[in-house]
């Protein structure tokens, strides 16, 4: 009796763990795609495509669900290849029929409005599933994601690229004149102007005020275009005093080569 205890109870926990293995089992991506991929502007038009297929045990009950994230959408859904049926709006549930082998899914809609360079959720597949009351609930399938943006977020970014840019080669031209003993802090404190106008932009841009940050991104590129080229003409100074010492140095010491040798060559003559 004792052992038929032992048995009822391996089985039970068996059962237990196929159910768990069950329920996240059913469904799996087989395609996906976001078009256009990585950025897309205000407006454009984007289009997903997402298949599913059947992996694991059927559910007593199943439900698609779709969360969309751009403006306008249209969900095209197709069934082992049967009938499309077409849904409208953000979220989307539908029941998945018995027998079920793959799911065509493709949407489309437009790009969102946003204030800044923005990376928005396209869709989110899920499916929720029913095998009994322990064993049930929603499982994400996908989440596919685009950068959206539009002609001034973008050319706000471009300006705090370039600056950014600018500000690394700027520090590197005056750490050098420091090593090489020039004189650079009226450079660095516009450096510094240069840095808090820099940040001032990407601030500007992440609160949403791409004109501004635009702006600022530009005051900052300009005073460093300034002080890149004071700090060349002071590197090229720097560089010709240096070689002047060198030219100097290498003429006394040629000079006091001819003044040994000329010494020597007298003292011989007077030896005799």
């Amino acid at each position: 009796m004792r052992g038929l205890t032992v048995v009822v109870v391996l089985l039970a926990a068996v059962c237990y763990g196929m159910a768990a293995e069950i329920s996240a089992d059913y469904l799996s991506v087989e395609e996906q795609k976001v078009s256009p991929a990585g950025v897309a502007r205000i407006g454009d038009p984007v289009a997903v495509d997402v298949v599913l297929k059947k992996l694991g045990p059927e559910p007593q009950e199943a439900r698609l669900n779709l969360t969309v994230g751009v403006d306008d959408p249209t969900v095209t859904i197709v069934f082992d290849g049967g009938e499309a049926k077409t849904y409208y709006g953000k979220e989307i549930e539908v029941s998945l029929p018995k027998g079920l082998k793959q799911v065509s899914i493709r949407m489309v809609g437009s790009a969102p409005s946003v204030s800044k360079l923005t990376r928005i959720q396209v869709i989110k597949v899920a499916t929720y599933v029913y095998y009994d009351e322990e064993n049930k609930g929603y499982q994400e399938e996908t989440t596919l994601y685009l950068d959206v943006t539009n002609e001034l977020i973008s050319a706000a970014l471009s300006e705090i690229a370039r600056a950014e840019a600018k500000l690394s080669e700027a520090e590197q031209l005056i750490a050098r004149l420091e090593a090489g003993g020039a004189e650079v802090e009226s450079l660095k404190k516009r450096l510094d102007t240069a840095k808090s106008s820099l940040a001032t932009a990407k601030e500007l841009h992440d609160r949403g005020n791409v004109d501004l940050a635009k702006q600022n991104a530009e005051n900052a590129l300009t005073l460093l275009d300034d002080i890149i080229k004071e700090a060349e003409e002071k590197a090229e100074a720097l560089e010709k005093r240096s070689s002047i010492k060198k030219y100097l140095l290498v003429l006394a010491g040629i000079i006091v080569i001819a003044l040994v040798v000329f010494f020597v060559k007298q003292r011989k003559e007077e030896l005799g």
